[in-house]
């Protein structure tokens, strides 16, 4: 369409196509030396603000197979491309593949490895369970996550004051300890009903992250839970260290909810 980038092709795509539902399939590389997810970011990024402009969702495709030079992805991996979409406003949640095409695991197929949802002959994978796991939270999510339009996401690894946090709902984020600095995805979002979400990401695939942080309301934050889908009062995991302790897994993610910023 003779874009000069992602960004201006996007907006010539809406503009044209005036499409329904925004959707894209980026699959970012994650493997050891070669890490492309800041593009993917911004591309993430690009996608929360037109589908904002032409008042439409977004989706996204999420690899969860090995083909090319793309690694078979973990679970944690998975999670990660999932809810760094969410924290942008994402409302769909696809799997590339479902079922393996063509003759996969024969080895004569384009996808020789195989290793999508179901083998080509119909056969769970682990990455069945995986994303059964997954999308079982994300349905108990859903109520909340469908009255959510995302805002903004703000990249910030702890020890790392240059990085503003104002407009997040999150005032400070920091190691407990001696633990190793942390990288978190901080996705704004705001309710229908005028309260602010944050869905905290950790953005480390291989590591649990446990932070000290501290909401703008701290007294009057909730979390929705991925057990019954109802709001909880914010919970401390570390109840014997001061401040409020949260523990992530390895590319998972918690959303809150806080009451509407005060102007």
């Amino acid at each position: 369409m003779g874009s000069n980038s992602y960004d201006e092709y996007l907006r010539n795509f809406v503009e044209t196509v005036k499409p329904d539902v925004l959707s894209m399939d980026h699959y970012p590389l994650m493997r050891p030396g070669d890490d492309s997810r800041s593009e993917y970011l911004k591309n993430l990024e690009s996608m929360r603000k037109h589908s904002i402009a032409a008042g439409i969702p977004f989706w996204n495709f999420f690899h969860s197979m090995p083909f090319g030079d793309r690694m078979d992805p973990t679970e944690a991996q998975i999670r990660w491309m999932i809810y760094a979409s969410i924290a942008h406003g994402s409302k769909g949640v696809l799997y590339f593949c479902y079922w393996t095409p063509g003759k996969g695991n024969g080895g004569t197929g384009e996808f020789p490895k195989g290793g999508a949802l179901l083998t080509a002959g119909g056969f769970k994978t682990r990455h069945y369970d995986e994303a059964r796991r997954i999308n079982t939270g994300l349905e108990r999510w859903g109520p909340v996550l469908m009255r959510l339009s995302g805002q903004g996401v703000v990249r910030y690894t702890t020890g790392n004051p240059a990085t503003p946090l104002a407009r997040t709902g999150v005032r400070s984020l920091n190691r407990v300890g001696s633990d190793p600095e942390s990288t978190f995805l901080i996705g704004s979002l705001k309710h229908t009903d005028g309260r602010r979400a944050v869905l905290l990401v950790n953005h480390n695939m291989a590591y649990t992250a446990w932070p000290t942080v501290v909401f703008d309301s701290e007294g009057e934050v909730v979390e929705i839970s991925r057990e019954d889908g109802r709001e909880h009062p914010l919970r401390d995991d570390s109840p014997e260290l001061p401040g409020i302790q949260l523990s992530l897994g390895a590319g998972d993610a918690r959303l809150f909810l806080l009451p509407p910023e005060r102007k």
